[in-house]
């Protein structure tokens, strides 16, 4: 090879070689580029399967909190009509023996006034007939 003073270019093949260098650098940049967003887009990918594997994670708490609000409501239900049926049969037999007891207070009254009657009947006979 020959020297060449500082500062001077070499001859023609020489500098064609640092013009044929030069894309290959630029090859070297595109190819960092594209590792850069292959590895972005695996982020991108590892954040978007993440972030659905845990919507995924909260749709089945949501839905199996659903099922368990659904099952203590159904049982709260089921103890509900349960109380109703117990007071409403609680309240027909209150009704029958109040029903029962308003009957023999008629009957005891009923007999009152024929008690009454049947002694005003008495005393008035005996003061038409001058008994007393």
């Amino acid at each position: 090879m020959q020297s060449q003073p500082p500062g001077s270019e070499p001859p023609g093949p020489t500098r064609a070689k640092r013009r044929q260098k030069r894309p290959a650098g630029h090859d070297d940049d595109d190819e960092r580029r594209r590792k850069m967003q292959a590895s972005s887009t695996t982020n991108i990918r590892g954040l978007l399967r993440e972030f659905l594997e845990q919507q995924l994670r909260l749709d089945l708490q949501r839905h199996e909190m659903m099922e368990r609000h659904a099952r203590e409501r159904a049982f709260f239900e089921q103890q509900w009509r349960q109380s109703m049926h117990s007071m409403e049969r609680e309240r027909l037999v209150l009704e029958r023996e109040w029903m029962e007891r308003e009957e023999q207070r008629r009957a005891r009254e009923e007999d009152r006034a024929q008690r009454r009657d049947a002694l005003f009947t008495n005393l008035l006979t005996r003061l038409l007939h001058g008994d007393l």
